[in-house]
């Protein structure tokens, strides 16, 4: 019998996805198939199970959108500035920045355009009332000086000069008047009516004399106390 040769042994086949799949398939026709989707379905269950408690106290959605609270409106800032004068007077809270020196002196209220200042410096608006205070004592002076801003500020006087003197003839050449008329014009009832004060020029009296700017008169600008004293007794007696 002639001898039979020995087929060459088979060679495998690739795994390929097609058997792969194929595979597949005979595992879901045996008796396996069963225990997987078993498996598969009690994984769902306790899916479910994880997913109810976590959910479990929230409320639903409305408006088909996010339930986002709104942000608190925004309150703008106070605005904190320099207080106007006017408005100051009203209250009758008046401040005055004062500088001086043997030569010259000035002072306005707190908030004042220092463009005025600058302008009456210069002399730019020409007095229109005038008083001389001299040889007169500081009660006579102060006295004198309140009825002429008293009658100068109802009258819408605007721009006044006070002559004080330089104090030549005073106890020890000291010029006593002119310092204490500077300071009645940041005291009441005189920084009720003054703006701005400062040394004339020379022609007006220079050191010995002062340009004053009155404010504007207004019926409803708050009463005005023409009987107060100095607060210092110093700068009346």
């Amino acid at each position: 019998m002639p001898e039979r040769r020995a087929e060459p042994d088979q060679e495998e086949e690739p795994a390929t996805l097609t058997a792969m799949a194929l595979a597949g398939m005979r595992i879901a026709r045996s008796g396996d198939g069963p225990s997987l989707q078993q498996a598969a379905g009690e994984d769902d269950e306790e899916g479910s199970r994880d997913f109810l408690r976590a959910v479990k106290g929230t409320r639903p959605l409305h408006h088909g959108g996010r339930d986002v609270p709104p942000e608190p409106e925004q309150q703008p800032a106070p605005c904190i500035g320099s207080r106007h004068p006017l408005q100051d007077f009203m209250d009758g809270k008046v401040e005055f920045s004062v500088a001086s020196t043997a030569e010259y002196a000035e002072g306005h209220v707190v908030g004042l355009d220092l463009s005025l200042v600058g302008r009456l410096q210069a002399r730019q608006f020409s007095p229109e009332a005038h008083i001389d205070l001299h040889g007169l004592n500081s009660e006579q002076a102060f006295h004198t000086l309140v009825g002429f801003f008293r009658s100068s500020y109802y009258k819408g006087v605007r721009v006044a000069l006070v002559v004080t003197g330089r104090g030549l003839n005073s106890p020890n050449g000291t010029p006593v008047l002119r310092g204490r008329v500077q300071e009645w014009f940041t005291q009441d009832p005189f920084k009720r009516v003054v703006l701005a004060f400062c040394s004339a020029r020379q022609e007006d009296g220079g050191t010995g004399a002062f340009y004053v700017l009155l404010r504007r008169y207004k019926k409803n600008a708050g009463k005005i106390r023409w009987d107060v004293l100095p607060s210092d007794p110093d700068l009346y007696l």
